[in-house]
């Protein structure tokens, strides 16, 4: 990509963005996750910074305007995620077009999200292979669920404004959440 004022490639700043989360644990995963590709691709991207989509900063307009500040001219977003999901193909375009608009003449793209790869199917075998996670009976505690019974029914994160009936397998809106569907907001 050129500078749109020169014939010179532009600076390259690279910005990788997940979800984001409430847990600091999580958020920092993704910071060691740039700190490490930064590292490795030194030579082919000089700036990079990590972003969450919502509930944790960096967010995707300061780490745009940190990869700005830091000489970038030509921002590529990638997606730290699956698939074609609603954040991949609505939010984060969406939040990027708003970052850009604060920094004429940069110029960004947004990169496929991790998706089906060999790649993936190596880590997946990778994980599988791995010796490093407890081996539990049925109805044994998970040692990540700390003071929660194993046998709790969960089967959903309790931000996401839609509800799963377990019986039927209809997914419905909850009551409160704000969404707006069919012209109601729920």
């Amino acid at each position: 990509m050129s500078d749109p004022q020169s014939d010179k490639p532009a600076t390259l700043g690279v910005v990788i963005v997940d979800h984001g989360s409430r847990r600091a644990q999580s958020n920092e995963s993704l910071e060691e996750v740039a700190r490490l590709f930064a590292a490795r691709f030194a030579d082919r991207c000089p700036i990079v910074e990590p972003a969450h989509m919502e509930l944790a900063m960096p967010d995707i307009a300061a780490a745009y305007g940190a990869c700005v500040e830091r000489g970038a001219g030509h921002i590529v977003v990638l997606p730290f995620f699956l698939s074609h999901g609603k954040h991949f193909m609505r939010d984060i375009p969406s939040l990027t077009s708003q970052a850009a608009v604060d920094f004429p003449g940069t110029t960004y793209q947004i990169a496929e999200p991790l998706g089906i790869d060999d790649l993936i199917l190596d880590l997946l075998k990778k994980r599988l292979d791995a010796d490093d996670q407890p081996v539990l009976t049925s109805g044994e505690a998970d040692p990540r669920l700390k003071d929660t019974p194993a046998t709790d029914k969960r089967i959903q994160c309790n931000t996401c404004p839609f509800e799963l009936d377990k019986d039927t397998a209809a997914v419905t809106i909850k009551p409160g959440s704000g969404v707006v569907a069919g012209g109601v907001r729920h």
